[in-house]
Parts: structure tokens; C-alpha cells; sequence
């Protein structure tokens, strides 16, 4: 396709560029004169435009302010709703009030989102855990708490999530504080839209809860019809990802599409009455409507947009194109959230689709006479057409790949419309606290369907690649081969062909220069909020002990570490609990509270044998490592080990911390505190 039939897309490419610069540089002043020069510019080429000739010859050079302005807006946008800093007065030793905007409960705490309200402090969101539950907290309600913010930072663990990019960019929070839920006071109630939506969302949700649906249906609903994918268990999600159906769980263009097309189906009539205007305006209406009581995620936005604009361009009997639509609507969402241009979500919304608008058609030779033929055809190459678009960033960022995503979904998207038919019929029924059980039945019936189908396919030898660790050159370097690859089919030019095998090469290069500088042995003490995982790995195997967790749990620590598993080409994990002795080699010992690792000769203290333990004159250690569940003092266990360091567990609260800190201070012992300094490897990762 011509690039003169897309032109929002010269708008949107330099305006993604400047949005990663401010990544890179945060100033306000530069992008400003950047437009000054732009402006500058434009007037010069206008001069220079006067005559024909000199029209004809400076009519290409147009583009290049065009584009300035355009990275410029970028950057001012990102300068604009980039979270504030606050200063150390504004961060604590006050009282802070703010407005909740969401609320996340768990068996032992719960999580807020609240809109600072304060005059005196820079209009910002920030996030606020406690120990314990309120359940009377709703959305829109005003409270106040004694400040002691933090700024969020990494764990500090070796190939992990960038925890604080991730709640920047994707929930715009800077700070956070943990504290005991007793200590928020409720001060009032002020409702904004959405907090209004959040609560009958809540309102609705719980509904389903109380309703007599299965569990696994009662979460499939919330998940697709009210946006709240976060209740569906772990094994569940981890059942769609290895089958390549994961986007189903996650409200997206698919959804949207569905919807409308049900919708458009529903207000067939209309036709026949010559209001097919009207028809489109409807269901147009109930998309965007559908979106805002959804929570406005970029994915529907996205999608929202792309059928706003063929609706339109219907309604004015004007000519639409899907990937114009598609640049209109990166434009708009990253116009007003520039940080949605790093949320994974976003990256693989719209690689998939403009993948699918360019190149998801049937072949000459595969066209057959028989139209289910021909839909059955196109399914199937648009779900081989998406995986190839998204296997990278897939690889990148969950680490692993589905072999059978196309089969999969050849057996559950055809009845997921009426899942989502019966499900929004299921809302209206529970709303007005009515109770059909033959609806019941559908909906159960359908999710069995889809879940045993998942599981099954998920459960197949060869139905995913796990442990795959692509990096970000990789990602960049596989579109740059795919792009070529695509040139030389089109062109046949062999050029392209020459040039997409040398960056092959660079590919299989750079990955076997991670290969080689990646140690396949070492011990990691990993920080984390809730434990302690000590993790000696060997030749693609890992030993995990957790002292201060009796019964870890295998599947959270794979998926929060699989980076890291990846990375090393760990593939077998071995718990180590109780009294449980295992020595993997001759150098290697565990024998909890005690462990020999990589030379270095440790002990666990908190939960254990380690106070009981007693000999005639105190034992050699290279460190003790402080668990959550330590309760003593330094000197205590000077009378039990000599030891060179302690290391602090990540999971300790603050007030314990400081007092280990002061007394290690007075009696000159080195510390190594896992929740300020990271991780603490062997070989020391730099």
C-alpha cells in the first residue's frame, strides 16, 4: 500500500520518536525549540516556494517541519503528563489526602489508587498498600494518611520486570507507601464519572460472585464483559498462554469486535426501514459506550477509534482506510497517554493488527468456490499472519512461544461471540436480581468447553516453547529481518534478500555473545517482598530454598523469575523445605537452617533451628541471612556463629531493619540489605 494513502502516519512515527526521547532526555525547553525551528523553517520553505520552479523543487522538504512539530508535541506530551517529583517535605512528615480511584482486595491487605487533592502538593497519583482490610473503601472516597512515600524503584534482581517503568508508564504512579490499614481515615465521598463506573463495575462483579455460575465462568464473565481480567487464577492464565489464546482473557480490539458486530446484527430492522445511518450511529454509540464503562484501556480505545472512523466515513459516505484509521488512533492515545507507547498491551494491539490489515488475505490459489472454505482459509492465515507479527515481543516479554495458537483458535473464537451474548444477557438478569438456570447452564457449558479445550491443547508435548529469552535488540533485529524478508518476496529484488541474511547473522551473533557471558553457575539471593528465595543454579538446574516460607510456591516463583530462568537456560526447578538435606555436589551443601554454596558457608536466621543450635566455641560463617521472621539481636547471634556480613531479607518490615541496621553500624559488620541494594549474586552480576 502507498504510504500517500496513510497520512497520519507522518504524525505519529516522529510523534512516537518524541515521546522516546523524552525517555532519554526530561526537559521542557528543548521540544519548544524544536517547534520555534520548525516554524523558522516552514516560513523559509515559503519564501523559497514562491516561484513554480522553486515550488516543484522545495515541495519535498514540507515533510521535515511537519515532522519536528510532530516529535516536539510528542515530547510536550510526555513532558506534560509525566508524574511530578515531589520534594522531601511533600513526602513525608504530613498528613496527605486524596481521592481513591481504585480498589484491589486480597485475603490479607489491599491495594488503592489515589489522586492526591492537597493545594500544596503537584496534582499526582500514587499507590497505597496496607496490612489488613477495609471493606467499607470505595471508589471516590476522600481519605487521609500520615505521609511516608517512596519512590518506586526496581527490585534489584537480575533480569527482572522493570517494576517502576512498568507502574509509570502504565498507571502513571511515581510513589507508594505501605502502611496498617487502620491508619487511612475516611473523610468524605466525592463521585467523578469514573469512579462512579468503578464502583457499579464492583457493584455488578460481585453480583456475579454471588450467582450460581461456576467459578471459572463467573471469572471468564467479569474478565470479558467488565474488564477485570485480574481474578483469573494463575493456572488458568498460564493454560491460555501455553495454548496461544491468552488475548482472550484481556478486553481488546477482539472483544470490541465482536460486540459491534452483534450489536450492528441486533439492529438489523433498521435496514428495512432505510436508517442504515441511524444503525451505524447506534452501534457506534454502544462501542463507545462499552469503552468508557470498561475502564478505557488502549487496546479498546484502540479499536474503538479504528470503528469510529469507518462508521464515520459509512455515516458521510466517505472512503475509509483501516491502516489511516489504525495511525488515527495511535495518534489520539498517545496524544493524551504517552506512556501507553511502552505498555505491552499497546505494542501488541497494534503490531497485530496492522499486520493483519496488510498482509491477512487469502492467496489466488487458495480461493475456493465455497464461501465457509474461504472464511475458514482467512481465519486461519490471520491467526498465522498474528503470531509471526507478535512471536517476538511475546518471546521478549513472557518468555515463551505457542506452536499451536492457530488451532487453538480455530476452536474457541467461533463461540466466544456467544459466550459474550449470553454473558451481557447473564449481567442484565443478575442486575434486575433475577435467576435463569438454564442461562446458568449455557454459560458453564460454553467455559467448560473452552477451558477443557485450552488445557488440553496446552497440556499436548509440543504445544509451546517455554524458556525462551529474547532480548530488545533481538525484538528490533527480528522486524528489521521480517520487514526485508517481506520486501523481497514483493519485489523480488535480491538485494533485500542479501541484506536480511547479514542481519541474520547479527541475530545468531549477538545471541551467542549473551550465550557465552551468561554464567551457567552461581547463587542468587533474590529480593522480594513476601520471602527470601536463595537460588543455586548448575547446567540448566536450580536449587530454590526458601527459609522463611514453608510452602513455596512453585508456579509464582517461575513466573515472577522467568527472565532469569530463562536467561540461564534453567529448566528444572528443586525446592528445597523442612528438613529436607540435599547436596548437589561434592561442594555443595543444603542442610537448613545451614547451606555451602559456591564457597561461601551461610545460615538462615528467623523461622528454623538456628536458636537451638549450640557448640563448645561459635561457628565460621561468610554470612547470616536475616529472614522476615527474625526476631532478635546481633549480639545474639554473635554468641551462636562468627560471621563476616549479614544480608537483609527484602521482605522485613522498616522499623525492624533500622534497629539490625544501627546495631550492625556499632559493631562495624558489614550489610548487605536486599530491599535497598538488590539482589545478591554470586558471580556478581554487573
Amino acid at each position: 500500500m502507498e504510504l500517500s494513502k496513510i497520512p497520519v502516519l507522518r504524525i505519529v512515527v516522529p510523534l512516537a520518536v518524541g515521546i522516546l526521547v523524552h525517555g532519554w532526555w526530561h526537559c521542557w525547553w528543548a521540544p519548544l525549540a524544536i517547534i520555534i525551528a520548525a516554524i523558522a523553517f516552514y516560513l523559509w520553505l515559503q519564501v523559497k516556494s514562491r516561484t513554480p520552479q522553486g515550488r516543484l523543487r522545495w515541495r519535498a522538504f514540507y515533510i521535515l517541519p511537519l515532522a519536528m512539530a510532530a516529535m516536539a508535541l510528542g515530547w510536550l506530551a510526555a513532558v506534560v503528563h509525566c508524574p511530578p517529583h515531589l520534594n522531601e517535605s511533600q513526602l513525608t512528615g504530613r498528613n496527605l489526602t486524596g481521592r481513591i480511584t481504585g480498589v484491589e482486595y486480597t485475603d490479607f491487605s489491599m491495594r488503592l489508587s489515589v489522586d492526591i487533592l492537597d493545594d500544596d502538593v503537584p496534582p499526582c497519583h500514587v499507590l497505597v498498600s496496607t496490612r489488613g482490610c477495609d471493606y467499607t473503601m470505595r471508589a471516590g472516597d476522600i481519605i487521609t494518611w500520615p505521609a511516608a512515600l517512596d519512590e518506586v524503584g526496581t527490585m534489584g534482581n537480575p533480569d527482572e520486570m522493570d517494576y517502576a517503568r512498568y507502574l509509570l508508564h502504565n498507571q502513571g504512579v511515581r510513589y507508594q507507601q505501605h502502611l496498617p490499614a487502620g491508619q487511612l481515615k475516611k473523610n468524605g465521598h466525592s463521585l467523578t464519572l469514573m469512579s462512579r463506573l468503578a464502583n457499579y463495575r464492583r457493584h455488578l462483579q460481585q453480583l456475579v460472585f454471588d450467582s450460581q455460575l461456576s467459578p471459572g465462568a463467573q471469572r471468564f464473565v467479569v474478565a470479558l464483559l467488565l474488564g477485570n481480567s485480574h481474578l483469573i487464577d494463575k493456572a488458568t492464565r498460564q493454560e491460555f498462554s501455553a495454548a496461544g489464546v491468552a488475548h482472550v482473557l484481556a478486553l481488546s480490539g477482539l472483544h470490541v469486535g465482536f460486540i459491534s458486530l452483534i450489536i450492528w446484527l441486533l439492529l438489523f430492522p433498521l435496514d428495512y426501514l432505510r436508517l442504515k445511518r441511524v444503525r451505524l450511529g447506534i452501534t457506534l454509540a454502544a462501542i463507545i459506550t462499552f469503552a468508557v464503562f470498561t475502564g478505557l484501556s488502549p487496546s479498546v480505545v484502540r479499536s474503538t477509534v479504528m470503528i469510529g472512523f469507518v462508521f464515520a466515513s459509512l455515516i458521510f459516505s466517505r472512503r475509509s482506510v483501516s491502516l489511516n484509521a489504525l495511525a488515527m488512533a495511535a495518534l489520539i492515545i498517545l496524544v493524551f497517554s504517552p506512556s501507553s507507547l511502552y505498555s505491552v498491551g499497546f505494542q501488541l494491539s497494534f503490531v497485530t493488527v496492522c499486520a493483519v490489515l496488510l498482509f491477512a488475505r487469502i492467496p489466488a490459489w487458495l480461493e475456493s468456490r465455497y464461501r465457509w472454505v474461504n472464511r475458514l482459509t482467512l481465519t486461519i492465515m490471520t491467526s498465522i499472519v498474528a503470531m509471526l507479527a507478535t512471536v517476538a515481543l511475546t518471546a521478549h516479554y513472557f518468555h515463551t512461544i505457542s506452536l499451536t495458537a492457530v488451532i487453538t483458535n480455530l476452536l474457541v473464537l467461533p463461540v466466544l461471540p456467544l459466550f459474550m451474548v449470553l454473558g451481557a444477557l447473564f449481567l442484565l438478569v443478575t442486575a434486575a436480581t433475577m435467576q435463569w438456570s438454564a442461562l446458568d447452564w449455557l454459560l458453564d457449558t460454553i467455559y467448560c468447553y473452552i477451558h477443557w479445550t485450552t488445557s488440553t491443547v496446552a497440556a499436548w508435548p509440543a504445544s509451546h516453547l517455554g524458556g525462551v529469552y529474547v532480548s530488545a535488540t533481538g525484538v528490533v533485529a527480528y522486524f528489521v529481518l521480517l520487514t526485508l524478508v517481506i520486501l523481497w518476496i514483493g519485489h523480488r529484488n535480491y538485494r533485500y534478500l542479501l541484506a536480511a541474511g547479514c542481519v541474520l547473522a547479527l541475530m545468531l551473533g549477538h545471541s551467542l555473545w549473551i550465550d557465552t557471558h551468561t554464567p551457567s553457575e552461581g547463587l542468587v539471593m533474590f529480593n522480594s517482598y513476601t520471602s527470601t528465595p536463595i537460588v543455586y543454579y548448575n547446567q540448566g538446574m536450580a536449587h530454590v530454598w526458601t527459609p522463611d516460607d514453608e510452602e513455596p510456591d512453585s508456579a509464582a516463583f517461575a513466573r515472577f523469575h522467568a527472565g532469569f530462568l530463562a536467561r540461564h537456560g534453567i529448566g528444572t526447578l528443586r525446592f528445597i523445605t523442612g528438613d529436607t538435606v540435599v547436596r548437589p555436589n561434592g561442594n555443595t551443601l543444603f542442610k537448613p537452617p545451614l547451606a555451602l554454596v559456591m564457597g561461601q558457608r551461610l545460615v538462615a536466621v528467623g523461622s528454623g533451628k538456628w536458636k537451638s543450635m549450640t557448640a563448645s566455641s561459635p561457628l565460621d560463617l561468610d554470612a547470616v541471612i536475616v529472614t522476615k521472621r527474625f526476631h532478635g539481636s546481633i549480639s545474639r547471634l554473635q554468641e551462636l556463629y562468627r560471621f563476616k556480613r549479614i544480608i537483609i531479607s527484602g521482605s522485613m518490615y522498616k522499623d525492624d531493619i533500622g534497629q539490625l541496621l544501627h546495631e550492625s553500624d556499632s559493631l562495624s559488620i558489614a550489610v548487605h540489605q536486599l530491599g535497598s541494594q538488590g539482589a545478591y549474586c554470586i558471580p556478581e552480576v554487573k
